[in-house]
């Protein structure tokens, strides 16, 4: 008696050209992966935020919370919407630019200022009068790379979005007018005192 056996091998293909692995952080936050090299409102459309990376080093995206369209307690709104729709806050007092990002922070969804245009900083300096002026940009990990803090957004010295730079080994930037023209500025992050102003991104809820 002959018998004959037929094996079926399955085979289960996983899925994983949506974001593959995640970061911890990435899951926590349930986040979704962005394309590498492009922000998150590149990837998705406006009003997302990047937290870290994930999927061998691609952005880990997660949409805004919704937000109240006012501002909080002490911020307030450019004279010019068309500038920026976000609200800004300057501190009290100068400080180290670890003491400003703390402060910031103490205020859920604010984060140290990102300058985005030379419009924006003309209308910011030209409300708040800050002077020299701490931004959130920095190299804290000392990888000869700039971000901006909260967003992990690239700050680049070739590619500065306005006005000119001075990089050192310092890892925080300031941003300052003189000279009829737009200067960003490396310091120590612990040991240089300066103003510094606070964004808080201002969404309205649908």
């Amino acid at each position: 008696m002959k018998f004959c056996c037929s094996i079926v091998i399955i085979l289960c293909t996983l899925d994983v050209s949506h974001c593959g692995i995640l970061s911890g952080k990435c899951q926590s936050s349930n986040g979704t992966c962005g394309q590498r090299g492009y922000s998150c409102d590149a990837t998705f459309g406006e009003r997302w935020k990047q937290y870290g990376s994930c999927c061998n080093k691609r952005p880990c995206c997660k949409l805004a919370p919704c937000v109240s369209e006012t501002c909080p307690a002490g911020f307030r709104l450019l004279p010019s919407q068309v500038t920026s729709t976000n609200c800004y806050l300057r501190g009290g007092s100068k400080t180290n630019w670890v003491n400003a990002r703390s402060i910031c922070a103490g205020t859920p969804g604010a984060y140290l200022w990102r300058p985005n245009t030379e419009q924006e900083a003309v209308a910011v300096t030209s409300e708040f009068n800050p002077g020299f002026v701490w931004t959130g940009a920095n190299d804290l990990d000392q990888d000869g790379l700039y971000i901006f803090d909260t967003e992990n957004s690239s700050f680049d010295f070739n590619a500065l979005p306005f006005g000119s730079g001075s990089r050192s080994s310092n890892s925080c930037l300031r941003l300052d007018f003189q000279n009829n023209k737009w200067n960003w500025w490396s310091h120590n992050c612990h040991n240089y005192d300066l103003a510094y102003i606070c964004e808080y991104p201002r969404r309205v809820c649908p």
